[in-house]
């Protein structure tokens, strides 16, 4: 579910805290306790023995960044609301910030970091924050259209923010601008700006993305079209989807003309870790995470019904630092280090899943959907079946579905970026959509 790829890293922190839980050798544990933020009980944290020798303590880990991955330096305080946060509708910017774009873009590419309203889970106001990227020269009639960029996973503290790194996290953002395209890039809520990141909540991610083409035709009027395409990869991916579903009725004023999803997250239950051996790929580290948020974001079952002891107290590591450390923590050793025997089975835990499983309703909008056939993390049945099952047989959706040969996960979007590139340029000028549901089989590959 994430990219691990140098250009989607997270904070420099990150290479820090993950070093030191490689480090901290055999038999290392917390002396004190710590809060199930679900069920406000306290569990006692264990020493560390045996094949838990990358456990760090929760001093240990404060030490190095503080109580949270939070954006420090000269950038906090942009990411920084106000407070009170006067109400405004979602996509509405309450601040900007041009910076310089990595080199390689066109000539006269401006690229700026937003702050900008969205929806909370209660319907509320909040803040969030991305990156928009604008093409130089004079925008075509009726404007640039947009491609809202969701991202993989970088954790669920408030500083994995891709936009504190720059434009050097989007991918192909060359191609795209020289596309003469808007690319915008949501860092969904709780990533940059304050508060918690609902992972893996499809209607919370799908808002981001939607409420970030809003902020880019805020920040950029007239020179920007109402016409967009989302495209994502991973936990993006499963934003895309959604976004797709929702679109409609969330955000009517925009005209989603396609939704492209690359190696997407389909259910969380599917891909979660089994074995006595350690999981590849951050099976296991993408599964504590999608619990931690679960918890908190529902509010229906407490992570103590679902996380052994030591589990229990990996989640200060889940909750304070990026995907990298967390991924050198929880994939380290067999899941039943730190999942509970039948924890899948808990009836809010599989009535989550169940309500963050795209597919549940119709999209208008042509999709795409891309997977690499020797993807370690989403494996390629999960994704054909999910095509052929949710998104033609039971949505009549119109879907081109692309199979990328031998390809694993953190190498999908690359590959497929020529696929990419044409299939958007495609959907902004009208052009007809391959709809791989009318074939007599799915997953036919077409590479390049």
């Amino acid at each position: 579910m994430t990219t691990f790829r140098a250009r989607v890293q997270g904070p420099p922190m990150r290479a820090a805290v993950a070093t030191l839980l490689l480090l901290v050798g055999l038999a290392v544990g917390s002396t004190g306790g710590m809060i199930d933020a679900a069920s406000a009980t306290t569990a006692a944290t264990p020493a560390a023995t045996g094949p838990l020798a990358t456990f760090v303590s929760v001093s240990a880990l404060a030490a190095v960044h503080g109580a949270d991955a939070t954006v420090t330096g000269s950038l906090a305080s942009f990411y920084r609301p106000p407070s009170p946060l006067p109400h405004a509708p979602a996509g509405s910017v309450i601040r900007s910030q041009s910076f310089t774009p990595d080199p390689g873009l066109p000539a006269g590419t401006r690229s700026y970091r937003v702050l900008f309203h969205t929806t909370s889970g209660s319907g509320g106001d909040l803040a969030e924050s991305g990156m928009v990227v604008v093409p130089g020269g004079t925008p075509p009639p009726g404007g640039f259209p947009i491609v809202s960029w969701a991202h993989g996973t970088t954790g669920v503290a408030s500083g994995c923010a891709p936009s504190a790194e720059g434009t050097s996290t989007l991918p192909d953002l060359a191609g795209l601008i020289a596309d003469r395209e808007i690319v915008v890039a949501a860092d969904y809520r709780g990533l940059g700006a304050p508060g918690a990141h609902p992972y893996l909540v499809g209607t919370s991610e799908a808002e981001d993305v939607l409420d970030g083409a809003r902020a880019a035709r805020a920040l950029v009027g007239q020179a920007a079209s109402n016409a967009v395409v989302v495209l994502g990869f991973s936990q993006g991916g499963q934003a895309a989807l959604f976004a797709g579903e929702i679109a409609q009725a969330y955000a009517p004023e925009l005209f989603v003309a396609g939704v492209a999803a690359v190696a997407p997250v389909t259910s969380v239950l599917e891909l979660a870790p089994t074995g006595d051996g350690p999981p590849p790929s951050g099976q296991s580290a993408f599964t504590a995470m999608a619990l931690y948020a679960w918890a908190r974001h529902y509010g229906t079952f407490p992570l103590r019904k679902v996380l052994t002891p030591a589990g229990l107290a990996g989640i200060s590591a889940v909750s304070s630092s990026c995907v990298d450390a967390v991924a050198s923590l929880y994939d380290a050793v067999s899941p039943d280090r730190f999942f509970l025997p039948g924890w899948q089975d808990q009836p809010a835990v599989r009535a989550a899943n169940r309500a963050n499983l795209p597919g549940g309703s119709p999209t208008s909008a042509p999709i795409l959907v891309i997977q690499g056939t020797a993807d370690e993390v989403v494996p390629s049945g999960t994704t054909t079946n999910f095509v052929d099952q949710r998104l033609c047989r039971s949505q009549y959706d119109s879907v081109d579905y692309v199979t990328e040969a031998g390809v694993g996960h953190a190498q999908a979007l690359d590959q497929s970026d020529p696929v990419i590139n044409r299939w958007v340029r495609a959907r902004f000028s009208g052009g007809s959509n391959l709809d791989s549901c009318t074939r007599a089989g799915l997953g036919v590959a077409r590479l390049g």
